[in-house]
């Protein structure tokens, strides 16, 4: 959970490294296709990049057909952000 400096909430991730403020988020198809969910998606990228984090966005295609893309965009945030991922 992702909270302000004073303790307000702003978003659940689906997957994060609090320490690199990175995070994995899964967009099902109502992401998309639910106009109301998309806005809200949106307001929610932004309230996290506002608070340091970096999203990295997945959906099923790339989670089944291209996972490695998705595990070297997350290396990548990583490792930009001080993770040593070789120990």
């Amino acid at each position: 959970m992702v909270r302000t400096d004073s303790h307000a909430f702003i978003a659940r991730l689906d997957m994060g490294w609090e320490r690199y403020r990175v995070a994995v988020e899964y967009d099902g198809a109502h992401h998309w296709t639910d106009p109301t969910q998309r806005t809200r998606d949106i307001d929610r990228h932004h309230a996290l990049a506002d608070h340091g984090w970096q999203v990295i966005r997945a959906d099923a295609t790339l989670l089944h057909r291209r996972p490695h893309t998705l595990l070297s965009r997350v290396h990548a945030a990583l490792r930009a952000r001080g993770a040593d991922l070789d120990r």
